[in-house]
């Protein structure tokens, strides 16, 4: 017999809408990605550094371009299981994967020129 409540029964199946809240969550924030990479662009321009780097090539990052690709790839990789997973707990954690991915790369942009 159990002593759950109806309410506490009904709380521990996720709803629809909760699917549609990630999948549009992860939408907003995949487009939000290319303005929010110009922005860290432009910001990482604006370093002390930028000039000489871009003028003479010396004080330029020395990160390859390696984890740029892979966090790219992961962004990528879990924006599709956040919209296309039928369970809940893999689309959170996608989606979760992917804000992370997107700001290392969004981290590594900023850093390119210190």
């Amino acid at each position: 017999m159990s002593h759950d409540t109806p309410a506490a029964a009904a709380a521990a199946v996720p709803s629809g809408a909760d699917g549609r809240r990630l999948r549009k969550l992860s939408l907003i924030w995949a487009a939000l990605f290319v303005p929010a990479t110009v922005l860290a662009g432009v910001v990482a321009l604006a370093a002390e550094n930028a000039g000489r780097c871009l003028t003479y090539g010396e004080g330029c990052g020395s990160t390859p371009g390696h984890p740029y690709a892979v966090s790219l790839a992961v962004a990528a990789v879990a924006f599709a299981v956040a919209q296309g997973a039928a369970r809940g707990g893999v689309r959170r954690a996608a989606f979760g994967i992917q804000l992370g991915a997107e700001f290392v790369f969004l981290t590594l942009v900023m850093t390119v020129f210190g």
